[in-house]
Order: structure tokens, then sequence, then C-alpha cells
């Protein structure tokens, strides 16, 4: 990882102080050593100690660059009033470069003791070919992209997965609970997700319930159980109680540690057996025994040999056509078969081993893992699936190992958005633009993607596993990459070395401010990343000049501070879902963003015309609700490939100007501003954006687009509120490319869907179509709909006859429809001719007329 750290720096180095050139060829030195040193470092402290040196020596040279920046580099520019400007302070630039300067021959003396210490260790330049390339990283990328992941890799939870829906789908005394229990890397969590996807269990339970809206209970945080309907905990309660009462539900809770815990959660759960049911993943037997004696548990056993193969070849194998299996099968499977004797029979280890093992492309290589894994994995007395998981991570190529501890900033079992977290990788710099052969230049967004996808051969989600957080937080405290507060400064996790050169925060606290007390915030100026999990009502970190990534969502204060517009080198700011009625004019200082968002809540926000000099911005999410007293210009964001909640009268469009790089647009109603029908910015916009595939209409429009006016590799529409006075179905069926069509309270007329129409789409939403009666379907339309969800589609009587020649429709969703619809469906009424091939067929809120 510290190859990466100190690539970065050579590059933005080079960009803004070219004179010091030897610097830059040590520091280039540096990489080579780097690269053969940082997958050594387990070896010896010795080692290990200098690779965190000479991290941290990267850190302070591009800190030190930032801050010439800060000082010197944004006084210059072009016009007589600059100049004078600058002439007014040219001692000051001068002592500051001197400055700079001088520390920069600090660190070079340091890199070269270093580089002196590499030397006598035995570690030379000559041992890496070719420095600093990047040659070896391609080849590795070019390898891993071969592995065409499967979405299935889940092997012996057959015989577990019928037992447990079994006894869930019994009626009956003593049949309320059921408990998987086991070690961590079991796969408790994803059998407890089989069960939940299980087409009988949707059939069976009206509502399903995972376990993320029980953490909002349980939690302590208000502002999160405003979340829930602002309700108290005791309504929630009473809540949960009255919807299992009326319905079969079933809940499952997914890692409950302890009894405190459940007893906080049991008033929830009604005692008696009225057909709703719970499904607990817990560590600790115990648990599930004090929830319900009678209950049914069951615990997982650990992979026996021949399963554990049988996953290990899944992974790793079976997909394969090269010299690997060709040549050498009898040597692999041996290979292979002794290696998953060190997995312990964990599904998470050999799940791992075998992400690894994907990417190995010769006989030589496996014996390499297999040689690794023997002096390895029995070094320490450790957890083996922790051996396991570090041997992976040590072989993942420099680029990928910050962006895989950046994943340690968040809570256990948090959500991670993938596209944020690229967002994120961006500011921290951990991607930047790649030039290919032809040229051409792939956006950091596609660069990131890739980044994920590799991280996707070992993980399974986003939403990272215990097990995997833990060492993931591990090796960033090893590494000093990023600190955790809990309550205070002293219950940080990964809070090694020095507390003033901490880089990156992530505040995690259970509570409200009452613990940020006890953090000196004015301590912290080299922080690079802040990431509030607790909505804060202060702003504490004024003095962190140096900050890329700030995402402060949730923020409560009465006001955003005007200091957030001198953190110049900000690439990524997020005050998503804050309270706040105005944006500081002062953020239009920060040049350097490339991502805003501005998502706040309901309130009525003032919006400042800040962005002409945002020449960077790339991804822009305006409030949901916004006034303007002076028209927004967007002509200078000509890198933007995200704007959505614009109101198209609140902006300016020069004739002529082309959005070439916008993928997601979406225009939002806003009520001071907004008129009926199609103004000409839409138009514009759409016609200057020609690689849109994804277009949210959240406006009144009444007439809808021609078919050839609509972005030509549109894959996703969202048409809401749009109250159309005609069909939209004849001209939006004849979209080449779109895959998703949502349709939301944006018509008044019956619609037909017509034989040959939406040859692509997957996905289809209708909700709210009220006044719509008829809904027509020939057959031959939809030949690629796997889902489609009918939701408060009130005068609808029945469902149309065409569906049922749409054979590859795989769940079918009716929610709050009125009872007789309902009724037709299930088997022996009227339309369940329709629907019985449809494997998963979902009922929710479907009990009044």
């Amino acid at each position: 990882m510290a190859d990466a750290v100190v690539s970065g720096v050579v590059k933005r180095i080079g960009d803004l102080l070219v004179q010091e050139g030897k610097f830059l060829s040590g520091l280039n030195l540096m990489q080579g050593l780097l690269k053969y040193a940082d997958a050594r470092k387990d070896e010896s402290e010795t080692v290990r100690r200098w690779v965190a040196e000479i991290r941290d020596l990267a850190y302070d040279a591009d800190d030190i660059i930032a801050t010439y920046a800060l000082t010197v580099g944004t006084r210059k520019g072009g016009g007589m009033q600059k100049f004078i400007k600058r002439c007014s302070c040219i001692l000051d630039e001068v002592i500051t470069v001197h400055k700079v300067g001088s520390k920069i021959e600090d660190i070079k003396a340091k890199v070269s003791i270093l580089r002196t210490n590499f030397r006598e260790y035995g570690i030379r330049e000559s041992m890496i070919e070719g420095g600093g390339s990047s040659s070896f990283n391609e080849r590795k990328r070019g390898e891993r992209q071969t592995f065409s992941h499967l979405d299935h890799d889940v092997v012996g939870f057959d015989d577990d997965l019928n037992k447990l829906v079994e006894f869930l789908l019994k009626e009956g005394e003593g049949n309320r609970v059921a408990s998987i229990c086991g070690m961590g890397g079991l796969g408790k969590t994803t059998l407890a997700k089989m069960v939940y996807n299980h087409p009988e269990v949707k059939k069976h339970f009206e509502r399903r319930v995972w376990e993320e809206i029980l953490i909002k209970v349980h939690s302590p945080t208000k502002e999160k159980r405003d979340e829930i309907q602002k309700l108290t905990d005791a309504e929630i309660v009473e809540k949960l109680r009255e919807v299992q009462l009326q319905k079969k539900c079933l809940v499952i809770i997914d890692d409950i540690w302890d009894i405190e815990t459940w007893n906080s959660l049991s008033d929830a759960f009604p005692s008696k057996n009225i057909g709703s049911k719970i499904l607990l993943t817990s560590l600790n037997k115990e648990v599930p025994l004090h929830v319900d004696t009678e209950g049914f548990l069951y615990e997982l056993q650990t992979l026996n040999k021949e399963r554990s193969w049988e996953l290990l070849q899944k992974i790793a194998i079976s997909w394969r056509k090269d010299c690997v299996t060709n040549t050498n099968k009898p040597n692999i499977e041996k290979l292979g078969k002794e290696m998953i004797e060190y997995g312990g029979g964990l599904s998470l280890a050999v799940t791992v081993l075998g992400g690894l093992l994907a990417a190995k492309q010769t006989l030589d290589e496996w014996e390499n893992v297999l040689k690794h894994i023997k002096s390895y994995i029995f070094k320490e007395d450790d957890l083996r699936v922790n051996k396991v998981l570090s041997l992976s991570y040590n072989d993942l190529p420099c680029h990928l190992k910050p962006c895989f501890l950046y994943l340690g900033h968040f809570p256990e079992d948090f959500k991670i958005l993938i596209e944020e977290l690229i967002q994120m990788w961006m500011g921290e710099g951990f991607i930047s633009h790649i030039l290919h052969e032809e040229d051409s230049e792939d956006t950091m967004e596609f660069e990131g993607e890739q980044y994920l996808w590799e991280l996707m051969q070992r993980v399974e989600t986003c939403r990272i596993h215990d097990l995997m957080r833990d060492f993931c937080i591990s090796k960033a405290q090893q590494e000093n990459f990023l600190q955790i507060t809990k309550k205070n400064i002293h219950s940080m996790e990964g809070s090694q070395g020095h507390i003033s050169k901490i880089r990156r925060l992530a505040i995690t606290l259970k509570s409200n401010d009452d613990y940020l007390a006890g953090i000196k915030f004015n301590e912290y100026p080299y922080l690079r990343s802040l990431l509030y999990f607790v909505p804060p009502s202060e702003f504490h970190f004024k003095k962190s000049k140096l900050l890329r990534v700030l995402n402060i969502k949730n923020y409560k204060g009465k006001g955003l501070p005007k200091d957030i517009g001198h953190f110049i080198h900000l690439r990524f700011l997020s005050l998503k879902k804050s309270h706040i009625n105005k944006v500081p004019s002062s953020h239009g200082n920060l040049r350097c963003l490339q991502t805003l968002d501005l998502q706040l809540t309901d309130y009525m926000v003032r919006m400042p015309n800040f962005f002409k000099e945002m020449k960077h911005l790339r991804h822009l999410y305006l409030p949901y609700n916004y006034r303007v007293s002076e028209i927004l210009e967007l002509c200078n964001l000509c890198n933007l490939q995200t704007l959505l909640n614009v109101g198209p009268e609140t902006i300016k469009m020069p004739t002529g100007f082309r959005f070439n790089y916008l993928r997601i647009l979406g225009f939002k109603y806003q009520y001071y501003h907004s008129a009926l029908g199609l103004v000409p910015h839409v138009m514009q916009i759409l016609s200057s954006g020609p690689h849109i595939y994804k277009l949210n209409v959240h406006y009144r429009i009444k007439k809808l687009l021609e078919t050839h006016q609509f972005p030509p590799n549109l894959a996703e529409l969202d048409l809401q509120y749009t109250y159309l006075e005609e069909d939209p179905m004849p001209t939006l069926e004849k979209l080449p490319n779109l895959k998703i069509l949502c349709l939301f309270e944006s018509t008044e007329k019956d619609m037909v869907c017509s034989k040959g129409g939406f040859p692509l789409l997957q996905y289809l939403l209708l909700k709210g179509l009220d006044k719509v009666e008829e809904w027509r379907v020939e057959e031959g339309v939809m030949p690629s709909l796997s889902h489609l969800e009918i939701f408060s589609y009130k005068k609808l009587k029945t469902i149309p006859d065409g569906l049922k020649s749409i054979t590859t429709l795989r769940e079918l969703e009716i929610k709050h429809m009125p009872k007789s619809f309902k009724d037709r469906l299930h088997k022996g009424g009227l339309g369940f001719d329709k629907v019985k091939h449809v494997p998963s067929l979902i009922f929710e809120n479907c009990g009044k007329e």
C-alpha cells in the first residue's frame, strides 16, 4: 500500500514542483523498493517500521505541497488586479517557497537514510524490474478481469436451507423462533439471506423484515429514530407488534450478540403464536435459548473436505479455460485439496482462498500460494480465517490496498453505496486518469468500478463481513491508515502513532455530541478524510485545512460554517440529509471539488450561484427543494457526469453548450420557479448529453418527448408527477436500450404495450396510477422482463392477459392493492392462470378494498 501512496505523491509533486528533480527521483526509486519491501513487511519488524516511515514521509511531502498551493498557488493568475495583489505579498511568497524547499530537503535526507537502510538489509533497486512502473499491476489487473465472477458461490447449504424453511412454514404452537448459530465465517448471514429470498418463504409470509429497522429501533440516537416516521421507541415497538398480529411476518435479526440486546427488543415481538416468525443468527447459542426455549435451534457446522473442495472449485477452477486446468488438472486438484485443509471448514476462509487462487494463472503461482500458507498459517496463534484474509490482502496489488483499507471507515453492517465509495476514493487520490494505447482516457469513475470489481473477487458485497471488517481495521491500525472514534479519543480503533498525524478519521459514536468534547479537534491539521456516522450539531475541525473528503450527512446545526469554504483541497463534500436552509456562498472557493452532494432535508434551501470556478466538478446533487435569487451558471462544468434535482428554469445554458460527459440527469419540480410543460432548457440539456443513460423527470410536463428526442443510450427512466395527458407506452416502448422503467403518478390515460415493444426492459414499476382504468399487454412484448411491481394502482381490476406470455418474469410484487385484486391471483382465482408461471409472487398491504 505504501507504494500507492508514494506513487500519488510523485504525480502531485510532478505537477507543482517540477524543479525538485532530485526529490522526485528519490521517491521514484523508493517506489521500486517499496513494492518489494511492502510485500515482505510481515517477515520483519524492521522492514515493517521502514515501510511505515517512508509512507509517512510520502504523506508529509504531499502535505507540504498542499500547504504551498494553499498559501501561494491560489494567488497566481492573469490580469492586472491579480498582479498588483500578488506584488503586495511577494515577500510572504518568497518566504513560503523557502520554507517549502527546506522541508523538502529534510524529507530528501530522510529518504536517503532509508534507502541506505534498505540496501544494508539486502533490498536493492535492481531487485525490482522497472522501479515505479505499473506494468506488473497492469498484468495483474488483466488476469483478474478474466475471472468471470460467480454470483452463487454457495455450497453445502441445501439441507440446512430446507430444514429451516420447513420449520418456518409450519403452523402451530412452539414454532415461533428459529435460530442459526455457529462461529464466525461459517456462513450464518448467507444462509439467512437464502431463507429470506426463498420462493416458498416469499409466498407464505405477507411481510419480510431484515434487521436494519431493528438496529434503528435499538439505537439511542434520536435522529435515527426520526427516520422511522418520527415515532418514539414505544410507538415503534407497538407498530411492529401490530403488524405481526395483523399479518404473517418473517423478521430476521442478523448477528444478535447478547441477551441484553434481545431484552431491549423483545417487547416488539408477540410471545403467542400468531403466524409470524423470527429468524435469529448469533455466535452465542445461549441467546436463542433465552429467546424461546421451545424454538428451533440450528447449529451450523463447518464444511467437510468434500464441500470445501466443491466450493473452491466453483470459485477458482470450474470457470477456467486456461493452461492451469487444461494441462495440470491432477496437480491443481492435489494442490487445491491440500490448501483447503488450512481453511478449517470455514466457508469465508475457503471463499477468500478461492478468490486469491482465481487470479493465479500458472501452476507455479498455485504452488507459491501453498508455500506461503504453510509458512504463514501457523506462524502465530491467531484465528485461521484471519491468516487466510491476510494472505489475500498481501496478494492485492498496491493500488487496491488503500481502497480496501478505506472500507474500515464504515460501521459494522453499514450498507456502503458503491457510487459514493468510488467518489471518496477519487477524492483521496486513490484513482487517477488512465491513458490507454489509443490515447482515449477512461473516466476515474470507470477506473473506480474496475478497482471495486477487483476487490469484489474477494468480497461478496459492499456490506463488508464483520470478520472482514475486523481484519480491515486491524490492518489499518498496523498501517496507521485510519482512526475510528467510539466514545472519545482514548477509545479509538487503530489509534497508533502520533495523534497529530492522524490523516483519516471516522466518528461512529452511538449518541449525540456528549463524547465529542473529549477530542481536541484543533490537533488534527493533517486530516485528509473525515466521515461522520453520527449527526453533528457543530463542526469541530475548522483547522483541518488539508481535507480531501468531508462527509457530514445529517448535520443539524443552524447553518453550515463558512470555514468549509476555506478547505480548498476538498474533492468530496456530502451534506446529504442535513438540516440547513442556506448554502454559504463561500463554498464557491472549493475549486477542486469533484463531488458535491447537497441533497438536504425537505427544507426550502437558498442556493447561491457559486459554480463558476468549479471546473473539476463531476457529480452535482442539488437540494431536493431550493430557490435562487440569481440563475445558476453551469456552463463551466464541462466534466459533469451527474446532475440531479435541477429545476430547468433555475439554470442558464448558453447556445451550443454540451455536457459531453453527462451520464445521470434528474429534473425536479422547484416550487418557486417551475412552470408547466417542457421548457427549452430540458431539450437543450438532453440533446447536449449523448451519453446519458439514466434520466429522472419529477416534473409536470403533460406531453412526453418524441422517441428520437430521448438520449440514444437511455437505460433507466423514472417519470414521477408528470401527469401526462396521453398514453406514454407507444413512445417509451420504442426506446431500444431501456432496461428499467418507473412510472409514478405519471399518466391519466389507459395504457397499451404493443407487440415487440420494450425489447430489453427488465424492471417495470407502476405506482399511483389512480386514474388509469385499463392496462393492456399484447403477446410478444417485454421479452426480457424479470421483475414487475404494481403499487397502489387502485382502478386496475386484474393482471393483463398478455402477462402470461412473458416467460422471463421471475418476481411479481403486488403492494397496497385491494383485497379483491389479490384474491384473483391466488390459486383458484380468475387471474391465477396469468401468473402461475412466476416463481415468486409477493403481496404487501393488500388487506382492504
